[in-house]
């Protein structure tokens, strides 16, 4: 009769490789965002993240493959980011609401301006990436703005006939507008921005509120 195997080791083994391999991807990743951000996407190399995570740069490749697969695979943690961020407490006014949802948006965007002007910069230029970078943008980060500003109009804060899905995308886009283009490209100050976003908050509500 064949004694049964009750050897746990390989299990145990197995636990600690998959522990090592994510422990190494997200010194990568985060060394990634800190050699992208200092000196651009053209000037990083994969030697000089490697050595910044202080790991082999055959690692990088074997996670990864390649420079603009790091490069979306950050991206990818900054969305991640975005969902796992609880959203602000409810406003009691369409206008505060849609102020502090822009100001809320412009401010964590600032917290990695220079990473985000990497990837503005190489979308531009390598069709590729910008397909993959398209394929992570997430709308339903975002989906509870639409669903306070349906709250809004139900108790009659918004008048009945606005198009709410139409009055959310009017926001995101003017939000990139300012945060991506203005703030980021054109490095706009953050009280220029935010005046803005006070502007167009105060200016929209007057067309679409009681």
């Amino acid at each position: 009769m064949r004694k049964r195997n009750t050897d746990n080791t390989a299990g145990v083994v197995k636990i600690k490789k998959k522990r090592n391999r994510q422990e190494s991807q997200k010194r990568i990743l985060y060394a990634g965002l800190e050699v992208f951000s200092e000196v651009g996407y053209d000037a990083a190399t994969t030697k000089m993240v490697a050595n910044r995570a202080g790991l082999n740069e055959s690692l990088l490749q074997r996670y990864f493959e390649s420079k603009a697969g790091l490069l979306c695979a950050i991206n990818r943690l900054c969305v991640e980011a975005l969902k796992n961020q609880k959203p602000y407490p409810p406003q009691k006014t369409p206008e505060d609401e849609i102020y502090q949802f822009l100001t809320r948006k412009l401010k964590h965007e600032n917290q990695n301006v220079d990473f985000i002007r990497v990837i503005i910069s190489r979308s531009l230029v390598d069709p590729e990436l910008r397909n993959e970078i398209h394929k992570q943008i997430d709308f339903s980060i975002d989906s509870y703005l639409k669903e306070r500003l349906l709250s809004f109009r139900h108790r009659g804060m918004i008048k009945s006939g606005v198009n709410i899905d139409s009055l959310f995308l009017a926001i995101l886009a003017f939000g990139f507008a300012v945060g991506i283009m203005e703030r980021i490209v054109f490095k706009t100050s953050m009280e220029d921005c935010m005046k803005r976003f006070k502007t167009f908050s105060q200016n929209i509500t007057k067309g679409v509120c009681p």
